[in-house]
């Protein structure tokens, strides 16, 4: 998958060959002039390593975190056209690539293609992509040289399809905490969220923080394949309307991209003989989708992780603000 193509130049502030609290960092050596800065970080617990692209924004003051985990078989490349669109924003965006369920699934150097994917899905993923999450958190707020770039009080996490479910239990399982708190999640994007029954939506009533759910009208299954071996996963769109409708009312928002499918929030070109697709994907129709979702998204972020105090518009002015942005045929709505 291709990197970002917005190159625009950014402080360094990733220190190379850094290790503290145990965790082992090592500087991956981007050009300097990227608006990124590519690393990874090793869990000392779980021996985990997580690759991590670090965006930094322009202005020099402290900004929230944005945390962003990609879906199956991607790594710190996917959902470059938010993520880069949060940090012109203002916001610091940092990308994870959780192993054994990123793009490593496509090397099959040692394993076959069905191996990966059976490891990659295995149930052990699920609460080791949570771990991981939490642990670049601390990280990001103490070890990699950025903390003086970050307000650790606020902090939002977005994901797409296995990112989505990670973004998902990390909402129900995050507590109430008071507002000067550090290292608090505080709201939550899920492109593509599902739950594998529509019964099982109901668990999402635990989630006490603004969520936006984002999907597609043609958001349902995928298929992966590599070397004669192919896969569907995914759920009906039901199924992800679900986690909206199971989210406790008065802070959550929903988008229904129209033409849009469960790979249309890639964020980034894919490789169509890995993935499938359901609509048509040309670069004009990806990028004005991409367009969209930024905006939409741009806008969640700066609403409810604004500073306190900060002066707000009206919900109706909100609203119509990002309708305004979006297509007639697309489905917003807060509720």
């Amino acid at each position: 998958m291709t990197p970002c193509e917005h190159h625009r130049p950014s402080r360094r502030a990733v220190l190379s060959g850094l290790a503290v609290g145990g965790a082992a960092l090592v500087l991956a050596g981007r050009a300097a002039a990227a608006s990124w800065q590519d690393t990874a970080v090793t869990d000392p617990k779980s021996r985990r390593r997580i690759g991590l692209r670090i965006r930094l924004p322009d202005t020099p003051e402290a900004a929230p975190l944005l945390l962003y985990s990609p879906g199956l078989g991607s790594g710190v490349s996917n959902g470059a056209a938010w993520c880069e669109a949060w940090r012109q924003a203002g916001f610091v965006v940092v990308t994870m690539s959780h192993p054994v369920t990123n793009d490593e699934i496509w090397n099959t150097g040692r394993r076959s293609f069905a191996e990966n994917l059976a490891a990659a899905l295995s149930g052990g993923q699920y609460p080791a992509r949570v771990v991981d999450t939490r642990f670049v958190i601390a990280q990001c707020l103490s070890a990699l040289g950025i903390e003086q770039r970050i307000d650790g009080t606020r902090i939002g996490v977005a994901g797409h399809s296995y990112g989505a479910i990670t973004v998902q239990a990390l909402a129900v399982e995050s507590r109430a905490a008071p507002a000067d708190a550090k290292g608090v999640i505080r709201a939550a994007i899920a492109l593509s969220p599902g739950v594998l029954s529509v019964d099982q939506a109901g668990r999402m009533a635990a989630a006490r923080m603004p969520f936006f759910c984002v999907m597609g009208d043609h958001d349902n299954f995928v298929t992966f394949s590599k070397e004669g071996h192919a896969r569907r996963l995914g759920v009906p769109l039901a199924n992800r309307l679900a986690v909206y409708g199971g989210l406790p009312r008065g802070a959550k928002q929903l988008l229904v991209l129209a033409g849009a499918d469960h790979m249309t929030f890639a964020g980034e070109p894919i490789d169509g003989r890995r993935f499938s697709r359901d609509v048509a994907a040309g670069p004009a129709q990806s990028e004005a989708a991409w367009a969209r979702v930024s905006a939409a998204t741009t806008a969640f972020w700066q609403r409810v992780l604004a500073p306190a105090g900060a002066s707000l518009p009206s919900r109706a002015a909100y609203v119509a603000a990002v309708k305004a942005q979006l297509s007639p045929r697309d489905r917003f709505e807060i509720g």
